[in-house]
């Protein structure tokens, strides 16, 4: 076989080889390795928090879900993660036991249809929780003590006024199987949200808004 029959081969060769990694590339799913790439998110935003960069905190989580508790034994240390991205004006946090009125807006880790991440629920429709009109738009009413472990504990940091953006753990989210409940939430799904906390209501105060 002559050299220039070689050079041939070898870009044919070269050319299926770089042919099947783009097909391949282009039919992965949009949530494979999900795990993966959701711990290597949260491993970089616990970083930050542990350095205090860009504003970044962490809150211990005291509620530690029993799945995730009979899986790892011995080990209480979970955390929420919170950038302060807007101070308050008020001064008293919610208890556990407390509602609160918040716009919100929750996604998922960035992929490859979502780039900024797929938005799974929101109480607003402006671009940026900074856009809401609050002399129209009516926050939404929730219960501390009724959403997932991470996100009532990063809610119990906040005060009125303030703006936060949460980054939340699967296994003090909605865990490993969220699937079955939730069409659009994954298993082991991190979830990201933006908040503004607007008023805390004492246990039995009248939650009407205005």
């Amino acid at each position: 076989m002559s050299k220039l029959s070689y050079i041939a081969l070898f870009s044919c060769l070269l050319s299926l080889i770089l042919f099947s990694c783009s097909k391949n590339e282009s039919e992965a799913g949009e949530y494979d390795n999900w795990q993966a790439r959701n711990q290597v998110y949260v491993d970089s935003i616990a970083r930050l928090a542990q350095q205090g960069t860009d504003k970044w905190t962490r809150a211990l989580v005291y509620y530690i879900p029993k799945e995730y508790a009979d899986a790892n034994p011995g080990n209480n240390n979970i955390y929420v993660y919170v950038q302060k991205l807007q101070a308050g004006y008020g001064t008293v946090k919610p208890l556990y036991s407390d509602s609160v009125r918040v716009f919100y807006r929750g996604r998922l880790i960035p992929s490859k249809s979502y780039p900024e991440g797929h938005v799974f629920g929101q109480s607003f429709t402006e671009k940026s929780i900074y856009e809401i009109d609050e002399k129209t738009a009516v926050p939404t009413l929730l219960a501390v003590s009724q959403n997932v472990p991470g996100f009532c504990q990063a809610l119990q940091d906040m005060v009125e006024g303030e703006i936060c953006h949460m980054v939340i753990p699967y296994y003090v989210g909605y865990g490993s199987n969220s699937s079955s409940t939730y069409s659009n939430i994954p298993d082991y799904s991190t979830l990201i949200f933006d908040v503004k906390l607007v008023k805390v209501y004492a246990r039995g105060e009248n939650t009407s808004w205005r």
